[in-house]
């Protein structure tokens, strides 16, 4: 039997642990995505799922 999970996108992982930030591009940091905080915190993908305790790999 084999059994595989797939694992859903960072930014829907976000939103399920509870980040209030949206998932956004960015022209003024060389066109990164990044996660825009509502108090208008920039973070990375990786600083965003530390945050909310999410494994990224």
């Amino acid at each position: 039997m084999h059994l595989s999970r797939e694992r859903k996108a960072l930014p829907e992982r976000l939103k399920e642990a509870g980040c209030p930030g949206d998932y956004v591009y960015s022209p003024t940091l060389g066109g990164r995505m990044i996660v825009r905080m509502p108090n208008g915190e920039e973070l990375t993908p990786g600083e965003a799922a530390d945050r909310y305790n999410i494994p990224v790999m």
